[in-house]
């Protein structure tokens, strides 16, 4: 529920947060059931979207390290979403893509290009992208993290948004 109000706009996004939802919505990411944990990405990658304050009480509420962890689980599904709010949250500033890379997010999703599965390639290739866009030094630890040639792959993906 917390997804479907939080995903139309950022004043419904920052009702969410209001309520107090921040620090319950983290604490799901600490569950064991991978279903709870991906409610709970979705969620967070919702209301971090809409804009730099929202994204910056995500960060400020500790999801990002627990977000990376998501990111490592086995389920597929999880990975995306997961990857899926680091990218929502790297996109508004150089800051809070540094949040992302000093989580360690790079070093796990970088491997994750030669994925076999393009939804998860789209939302790695975007994460990475979101964090590069900002800087010539953040560019640097996405380039450092070997994603080349291994990027170069993505090229000739049969989906056309990898």
């Amino acid at each position: 529920m917390l997804r479907a109000v939080a995903k139309h706009s950022p004043q419904l996004a920052k009702a969410v947060v209001d309520s107090g939802a921040l620090d319950a919505l983290v604490g799901c990411l600490e569950e064991f059931d991978p279903g709870v944990k991906e409610a709970a990405a979705w969620a967070l990658g919702y209301i971090a979207r809409h804009n730099y304050e929202l994204a910056q009480g995500v960060v400020d509420a500790g999801a990002v390290p627990l977000l990376v962890l998501c990111v490592q689980e086995p389920e597929l599904t999880l990975k995306r979403i997961s990857a899926s709010a680091l990218s929502d949250i790297a996109k508004h500033s150089p800051e809070l893509a540094q949040s992302v890379v000093d989580s360690g997010a790079i070093a796990y999703l970088a491997p994750l290009v030669t994925s076999q599965d393009s939804k998860l390639k789209r939302q790695v290739c975007s994460a990475l992208g979101q964090v590069a866009k900002h800087s010539v030094d953040l560019a640097e630890v996405v380039v450092e993290a070997e994603i080349f040639p291994k990027i170069l792959t993505c090229l000739k993906d049969v989906d056309a948004f990898v």
